[in-house]
């Protein structure tokens, strides 16, 4: 899963960068237009909180933790890969988080306006959230294979300011790591990004804020945790 994700941005990187390129032979435009590709960077305060039943697993032996993580993404109209981590480098004792994410959105616009578009997401996501803990012999490793639709609007003003607003909840199945054991997944994000368009060299500013909830009931009740988060992140267009 690691290797395939990396594969991933190296061919989505390329690509999204190759976009950017003049036509050779001609005159170069006064202004180039802002690519919707972005590379963000963020802060992400993580809350993995056991749900399970304390009978099953002691308040000693479980896995939740409250940590911020590091955050590097990159966007597109339609694909997001993204890598999170708590670890000592993010000043965290004892607590590992990992989380690697690739998600694909489809937009289809029921009212579509040079200002204003409105509208329903659809979205095919698969991520791997690891945990571990120094102190504790078990960890949390579960791929989620998921899917949801919601709703979304943009406002904007032409190759100046655009802002957008997101929700998507989503459904799907929870699969370990070798296949011991899985379950399903339940989940909600929300996101908004206000953009300033063309705001120096053909380059665009992004703002950004994500919310996403993530409750994994698996097989093995020791291992039901609920996955929260905020991300505040800035990109810059490629």
């Amino acid at each position: 899963m690691k290797v395939n994700f990396v594969l991933l941005i190296l061919i989505l990187f390329p690509a999204s960068a190759s976009s950017q390129m003049f036509s050779v032979g001609g005159d170069t435009e006064p202004q180039r237009r802002a690519s919707n590709n972005y590379l963000r960077v963020g802060y992400k305060p993580v809350e993995f909180s056991y749900t399970g039943n304390s009978l099953i697993l002691q308040p000693q032996n479980q896995l939740s933790f409250t940590s911020p993580a590091f955050y590097i993404g990159l966007e597109t109209d339609g694909l997001s890969a993204s890598l999170s981590f708590v670890n000592g480098l993010t000043g965290a004792k004892d607590e590992r988080y990992l989380n690697l994410s690739l998600d694909y959105i489809n937009k289809i616009s029921f009212v579509r306006k040079p200002a204003f578009q409105l509208g329903i997401p659809f979205g095919l996501m698969t991520n791997l959230v690891g945990v571990q803990d120094a102190r504790q012999n078990d960890d949390f490793s579960q791929t989620v294979f998921g899917f949801g639709f919601g709703a979304f609007t943009t406002f904007s003003i032409p190759d100046k300011v655009s802002f957008s607003v997101e929700a998507l909840p989503s459904i799907g199945f929870s699969n370990s790591r070798g296949g011991l054991f899985g379950g399903s997944n339940r989940g909600l994000s929300g996101s908004a990004r206000l953009n300033f368009l063309n705001l120096f060299l053909g380059r665009s500013l992004s703002v950004g804020y994500d919310y996403k909830y993530s409750a994994y009931d698996l097989d093995n009740d020791a291992f039901d945790y609920d996955l929260t988060y905020h991300l505040f992140t800035i990109g810059v267009s490629l």
